[in-house]
């Protein structure tokens, strides 16, 4: 599934110049002189405490600043909106840390507004990119310099018409600063028509929080098919309910919400990658982890069990015995209900299966080596993951060409899993899911655009690599893995693929090569938090070809365990949890 993208556009006309004025009396109120900066909305309200006016491209950049943080999981494009031909493009469509998207500043006032037109311009570029799109607008005025029938307020209408024609699906979120009448009633209906949402800043106070609130209501939901489609939708019917003679009709139907079907793993769908049951979220795991015959699901208090039989094991066809409880729920047991805390080992103890295959899982990765040390004598392997379950994988080897080699590693529905190799800027997250495709098409592209990333003349002209083993230095600037391919046979072929077996085999340790330079870039120039969790997973289509016994796969499993275990323990460096599905 595409996830929506991004585009925001900020006024950058003379008019900007203009100043919003506060409201009569004091919109803070409750607050007192000298108190500490508050965090959040009001702490961003209370650095206009006392100011009798804000001139509106100040006002702009503060909002910007403020919102950073809910674009850094989204891919975005930056640009002004200024006079016909002067607009300047801030930042191309891509990731970007917080603190890349906090560098960009907002040009000085000055010039006209070249807008209706210039955004039919910017949707025939990025209709090239996706179908699916939100844009943020935060202006001050009516269009002056675009040509017939885009140009004055009457322009929107065609517009909106020329969007719609080039099958782009757009939805308006518009901050009116200081907007006069007739402005108000343009935004209104964009918006409204689209499913977005309009707020009009004409002086300082709670219309300002009312469009922060907004939003980041938007962009959080952006990330959730299920909860936007729910949005848009109660916003549509919002304006349908309000609508005047002569306002413009629904840019597109009210969505359907059971259309949505999931989020596709293989042959199953899963609606909600941050379910709140933890049985829901167990069953979901085990199956998207390759198990088969999920059965005798047992709910108590403050657990779960369950029995499945692994597709891929070291003992097949032995069942496994899995438990399942949260952080929180663990906590609870062993600091309040210790007797809780007994029943539950002994559970575990009794299960008639072999000690190796049971499983203790843990879900939700902010977890004290104190409640570990609390299931030492379980007789079961502990494991942890994230309390989202990672993002959907790649498209099956019997999708389409097309779906394949259009797929992008970057479009990823979960916030706290990064997705590797991918195309885009790494975004620092607590976990990370590596998926190396092979997919020959769709390799070279990545390829191609990793190398424009200079993520190895980074860590050279550093000297990142002085801090790591030599042989590390030496496999990322091999420029390719492509001779651990010599030799290689796979377990059996599909008859519909048409690559050789070479082919795939090069792709894949091109793939693996990538993943295991951003890795490295991830592990040695981490300026936050380095990666908790991470797990390398291959498709059914992949281990039934042989390629988790691949001479490229072997060594970057054997590279990562270098890396963490080595370079980890000399540094004292919390070593990442890692698995392999």
């Amino acid at each position: 599934m595409i996830l929506v993208k991004v585009a925001i556009y900020v006024d950058t006309s003379g008019s900007m110049n203009g100043k919003i004025s506060s409201e009569v009396g004091n919109f803070l109120e409750g607050d007192s002189p000298g108190i500490e900066p508050r965090t959040g909305i009001r702490g961003f309200m209370q650095r206009f405490r006392g100011a009798p006016s804000v001139r509106k491209s100040e006002l702009a950049q503060k909002m910007w600043n403020h919102l950073v943080p809910q674009f850094t999981d989204l891919q975005t494009k930056i640009a002004t909106i200024n006079s016909r031909g002067k607009s300047v493009e801030l930042g191309t469509l891509d990731f970007r840390h917080e603190d890349e998207l906090l560098e960009i500043t907002f040009p000085r006032p000055g010039g006209g507004t070249y807008l209706w037109e210039f955004l039919v311009d910017e949707a025939k570029v990025l209709s090239q990119d996706s179908t699916d799109w939100l844009f943020f607008l935060i202006s001050d005025g009516v269009d002056i310099e675009s040509n017939a029938p885009y140009r004055g307020v009457d322009g929107f209408g065609p517009c909106i018409e020329a969007i719609g024609e080039m099958g782009i699906d757009v939805e308006f979120h518009i901050i009116g600063l200081g907007l006069p009448e007739d402005a108000v009633n343009v935004f209104r209906q964009v918006s409204g028509a689209t499913g977005g949402s309009f707020v009009n800043i004409s002086q300082l106070g709670e219309e300002i929080e009312e469009a922060i609130e907004q939003l980041s209501e938007a962009l959080e939901e952006s990330l959730n098919p299920i909860a936007r489609m729910a949005s848009r939708q109660r916003r549509q019917q919002e304006y349908l309910e309000s609508r005047q003679d002569g306002d413009m009709e629904l840019t597109t139907p009210i969505s359907n919400i059971d259309s949505f079907e999931g989020f596709p793993y293989g042959e199953h769908m899963i609606t909600d990658l941050i379910p709140e049951e933890t049985s829901q979220w167990q069953q979901d795991l085990l199956m998207i982890q390759g198990h088969e015959n999920i059965e005798e699901v047992h709910e108590f208090e403050h657990w779960v069990s369950a029995r499945s039989t692994p597709l891929f094991s070291e003992t097949p066809g032995v069942p496994i015995d899995s438990w399942a409880l949260s952080v929180s729920d663990l906590e609870k047991i062993s600091t309040t209900d210790v007797n809780m805390l007994f029943t539950f080992l002994d559970q575990v103890q009794k299960s008639d299966v072999p000690e190796e295959n049971r499983r203790i899982i843990v879900r939700g990765d902010i977890l004290t080596g104190e409640l570990l040390h609390n299931l030492r004598n379980s007789g079961a392997r502990i494991v942890v993951y994230p309390e989202e379950l990672p993002p959907p994988p790649p498209p099956d080897i019997e999708d389409e060409i097309w779906e394949r080699n259009e797929y992008d590693f970057s479009n990823n529905p979960s916030r706290s899993w990064g997705i590797f190799p991918h195309l885009g800027s790494s975004k620092r997250r607590p976990s990370i899911v590596i998926d190396p495709p092979y997919y020959p098409e769709y390799v070279q592209r990545l390829s191609e655009g990793f190398s424009r990333k200079n993520l190895v003349e980074e860590l050279q002209n550093e000297f990142q690599l002085n801090r790591v083993k030599r042989s590390y230095g030496k496999d990322i600037f091999e420029p390719s893995w492509n001779h651990f391919n010599d030799g290689w046979q796979p377990d059996q072929w599909p008859q519909f693929l048409i690559q050789s077996q070479d082919e795939v085999g090069e792709a894949f340790c091109e793939s693996l090569r990538i993943a295991y330079i951003q890795l490295v870039h991830e592990w040695l120039t981490s300026k936050g938090e380095r990666p908790s969790f991470i797990l390398v997973r291959l498709s059914v289509e992949s281990k039934e070809m042989g390629l988790h016994k691949h001479p490229c796969y072997l060594q970057f499993i054997a590279n990562l365990d270098d890396l963490f275990n080595d370079h980890g323990r000399a540094k004292r460096l919390n070593i990442p949890r890692f698995e392999q599905w």
